[in-house]
């Protein structure tokens, strides 16, 4: 065998056992079949009481009040869910000007209906 070839087979045999070293090598250490079951516990379900939030934002253009309006959606999902969201359906309103001027700026509405996931503290 070659030097440079037993170079390679001693790398692959270390990175092999470290692989497997890092992996337990499929054992579990004690307390880890604990965990195993609190962590499948807190797996989140999408519950069955639907809300619907609508926000609106305001803004230079559309784009930023579209934005602004997203981001209090968001923030408005976030407080009533904070497990998070889930089955999130939207609806886009219509961009209208606030003024006679374009300078005046635009208001965007959007609003969500959603069902929040279950149990709270959930992953």
């Amino acid at each position: 065998m070659s030097r440079r070839a037993s170079w390679l087979w001693r790398c692959a045999v270390v990175v092999a056992a470290l692989g497997l070293g890092g992996c337990n090598a499929g054992d579990l250490e004690p307390g880890e079949q604990e965990s195993l079951g609190a962590s499948e516990a807190s797996l989140c379900t999408c519950g069955t009481t639907r809300y619907t939030s609508t926000r609106y934002g305001e803004g230079a253009g559309c784009g930023s009040a579209a934005t602004q309006a997203r981001s209090l959606l968001q923030a408005s999902m976030a407080a009533k869910c904070p497990s998070g969201s889930c089955n999130v359906s939207q609806s886009l309103g219509e961009c209208e000007p606030l003024g006679p001027s374009r300078l005046d700026g635009f208001r965007f509405t959007i609003s969500a209906t959603y069902s929040c996931n279950e149990p709270v503290g959930c992953q």
